[in-house]
């Protein structure tokens, strides 16, 4: 096979295999009132679920990070899947919430743990130094592809159903079967180290645990994981539009549905890879494209603050739509920062364990602050919560800019050096 189609044949399927393990974990998105009614169980209870695998998912980051970087990333991946998929059957046998209490568990293990770092990494060794925000762009876009599609297959299953315990077995057999199709997808397609590599590799570029006290001990890995976390906060608290357009603006739920899967899908398709290219190509640093990328959301977000609701209602819904491009443009390209700030390949896996942890501290944190500011001050708690996001984006820029200088003046006489041997 050619190796350029190989490169994004693997690439597009890693996303994918992102998006599938993921709709379980997350299915409640999608089939929040079916498995409230299969399950017979509460809204705290169902939340509880999600909860629990979000906190768990926080404790795996950084060990699975050491693990991916002790074993094959392939094996580890297609481990996860097939590990996933294999509890989801016990799932699908019961529908008890007991059983769903220790699926949701292990589910955690099957995607949070040595899988998150792994694809990721994965992802990395994929493309050169040069075309690492593309190549992050295109796996965040398939990602979004890979979980639409699994979801919209899974939903058109269940519907085909009168009794919602039969359509929810058949949904999830469709998420079991995505799985299980990008493992072996996976196994044919993604490239292995061989023994004779292996061996030649010189021992300085091999993962040693000593290596673990200079990662924890980067003072650059714990600002590029705030970054995360603010980039990351924007992403995610970009929902907080939707009720925004119904409680403020007076949307009515259906339209204002229908624009957040613009802004969660379709901006997600268009945005990931938009986001590369323009890192790559046009800025040629995600650092810079970090600091350029974070004002313009800075300032869309801004925006929809002064516009304010006395606006033209679909006026405000578009202003709406352009932070969630923006921030897209930025989520997606997060971890291809990590070569720029020389952190190692061979410790790759411990540094991504690290930024998650921090990076996706907001589905922790900042979900509950915020509701609970809608709660206690109404529809002047959104104002709040959009000054946050702004502030967020501020910090964003000025971390950036600031590592950027600093790596930029870092590797000036290497490209100086580089320039001159080319001529």
């Amino acid at each position: 096979m050619n190796p350029t189609l190989r490169k994004y044949l693997s690439l597009i399927v890693l996303g994918f295999s992102g998006g599938a393990i993921y709709c379980l974990p997350y299915i409640k998105y999608v089939f929040y009132d079916a498995m409230l009614d299969v399950m017979h169980i509460s809204n705290a209870q169902s939340g509880f679920l999600l909860s629990m695998y979000a906190f768990v998912c926080i404790f795996l980051y950084i060990p699975g990070g050491i693990l991916a970087d002790k074993v094959s990333s392939k094996k580890a991946i297609i481990l996860s899947l097939l590990g996933t998929a294999a509890v989801t059957v016990i799932f699908m046998l019961t529908f008890s919430y007991p059983v769903a209490l220790g699926v949701w568990f292990l589910f955690a293990f099957g995607s949070g743990f040595v899988f998150w770092s792994a694809i990721l990494k994965a992802v990395r060794m994929i493309g050169t130094e040069q075309e690492q925000g593309f190549m992050y762009g295109v796996y965040y876009a398939a990602n979004g592809a890979g979980g639409a599609i699994t979801n919209a297959i899974a939903l058109k299953v269940f519907d085909g159903f009168d009794n919602a315990r039969d359509g929810m077995f058949w949904a999830l057999l469709v998420m079991i079967a995505a799985m299980v199709v990008a493992a072996v997808l996976l196994q044919m397609l993604l490239r292995e180290s061989s023994r004779e590599e292996i061996a030649e590799t010189p021992d300085s570029e091999k993962f040693h645990f000593a290596d673990l006290g200079t990662v924890f001990r980067n003072p650059t890995i714990w600002l590029i994981s705030l970054v995360f976390f603010c980039v990351y906060g924007v992403y995610s608290c970009a929902s907080f539009f939707t009720p925004y357009l119904t409680d403020v603006i007076g949307f009515d739920t259906t339209t204002a549905g229908y624009l957040q899967i613009v802004r969660s899908y379709v901006v997600m398709l268009v945005a990931a890879p938009l986001g590369g290219f323009i890192a790559d190509r046009l800025c040629k640093s995600t650092l810079k494209w970090f600091a350029i990328g974070g004002t313009v959301l800075g300032l869309s977000i801004l925006a929809v603050i002064l516009v304010g609701p006395d606006a033209s209602g679909w006026l405000v819904a578009v202003l709406t739509l352009i932070p969630g491009l923006f921030a897209m443009c930025l989520y997606g390209v997060m971890f291809s920062s990590m070569h720029e700030i020389d952190i190692p390949v061979k410790v790759g896996g411990t540094a991504i364990g690290i930024a998650s942890i921090v990076g996706y501290l907001p589905d922790v944190i900042l979900q509950p602050f915020f509701g609970g500011l809608i709660d206690a001050k109404g529809n002047g708690g959104y104002t709040e919560i959009f000054w946050f996001l702004t502030a967020f984006c501020v910090v964003t820029v000025v971390i950036s800019y600031g590592l950027y200088r600093n790596f930029a003046r870092r590797h000036a006489p290497a490209n100086a050096k580089s320039a001159e041997a080319t001529a």
